[in-house]
């Protein structure tokens, strides 16, 4: 079957991270894929032309008002006769949708990635469109949930797969003399980087690190606020990096602050290498960061909580860090593979 993956655009994130994830699977897969962005490409589109995939970019607006997306996915999707068309994110899926149905494309999917702040009119929207899917792929059972809760979509047409996340290569683990923190994610107000940083600074170790690995549009505010607090000298940004491993194989502690995560990638990538996660309890995390066992959780509306969690984290004895790393690392590997990944969407695929 020719299948097209169709999503908002393919430079570096959570959605990108899943198609390039895919790819690696290669040999395993019983389809013909195109990748496609209505918005620009960057780093996963070559990064999967590389693998010999055909890629797609518009370079359009992907917003949801520019309607002219829908009549150019719809004269692309003649041309190419798919069998299946694939959305993932909220605008791929709006335009993705229509332009695939206007096509007469058989089997239409949708994926949603996190929580759709949707207002009244937009779920309205959202829920007649997905009735034009044959399923709706939610990235985490917490997705799923949030999704017939609000009555997008009914508990019939939901289906979960969790995201594929690719096995790093192992980096030894070198523990620094100071006690390191790293987070890894995007500049974005949603991924709330500033309460960890006013939390850091509140530290009962004065000697301890901070590394944010990542880039975005809250940069400039978040390099104003580490100025104000006096923190250049124990706060690094390293800006977009391909292979933060690197970063997290250095480091005491990795800490997700997000306020929404629809699955949380960069947290299972951190708990492959070992390293001990402290993430929020929003979205999908809890399914798999369990408190005390395979990592800690806070509240990301509560930075006193933050903080006391950190200060109670750094006290502990190395062992006992490590060796909540070490669980986190057991209990997730052979969850989200490659292989499981591909096994799951191809079955969905083939049973359509």
């Amino acid at each position: 079957m020719k299948v097209i993956r169709l999503t908002t655009s393919l430079d570096f994130g959570g959605q990108e991270q899943q198609y390039i994830s895919f790819v690696e699977g290669k040999s395993d897969f019983k389809n013909n894929y195109i990748f496609a962005a209505i918005g620009h490409g960057g780093y996963a589109e070559k990064l999967i032309f590389s693998k010999g995939f055909e890629v797609k970019i518009f370079n359009e607006n992907p917003s949801i008002t520019n309607l002219k997306n829908i009549w150019k996915l719809y004269k692309w999707f003649k041309i190419e006769n798919p069998d299946i068309v694939h959305t993932a994110a909220a605008e791929a899926n709006f335009h993705g949708i229509i332009a695939a149905k206007m096509a007469g494309v058989k089997n239409i999917i949708a994926e949603e990635i996190g929580f759709p702040n949707h207002s009244n009119k937009a779920r309205f929207i959202f829920s007649n469109l997905y009735k034009l899917t044959k399923k709706v792929i939610c990235v985490s059972k917490a997705v799923q949930d949030y999704l017939i809760a609000i009555d997008e979509i009914d508990s019939k047409k939901g289906y979960v797969i969790y995201n594929p996340v690719s096995e790093k290569d192992y980096i030894k683990r070198e523990l620094p003399n100071e006690f390191t923190i790293v987070s890894v994610g995007r500049f974005e107000k949603v991924k709330n980087q500033k309460l960890l940083i006013n939390a850091f600074s509140k530290l009962n170790n004065k000697s301890s690190k901070l590394i944010l690995v990542g880039d975005g549009r809250e940069r400039s505010n978040i390099e104003q606020l580490i100025s104000e607090l006096n923190l250049n000298k124990r706060v690094t940004i390293t800006g977009f990096v391909p292979n933060p491993e690197h970063y997290i194989a250095k480091s005491s502690l990795f800490v997700l602050p997000s306020f929404s995560e629809g699955f949380g990638i960069a947290v299972v990538e951190a708990m492959q290498q070992g390293l001990p996660c402290l993430c929020t309890n929003v979205g999908g995390i809890p399914e798999f960061v369990v408190e005390n066992e395979t990592g800690w959780l806070f509240n990301p509306n509560d930075e006193d909580e933050l903080v006391e969690k950190l200060n109670y984290i750094i006290t502990l004895p190395t062992e006992s860090i490590n060796s909540i790393g070490e669980m986190g690392k057991n209990s997730i590997s052979s969850k989200f593979t490659t292989s499981k990944y591909v096994e799951n969407l191809e079955n969905l695929y083939q049973n359509l």
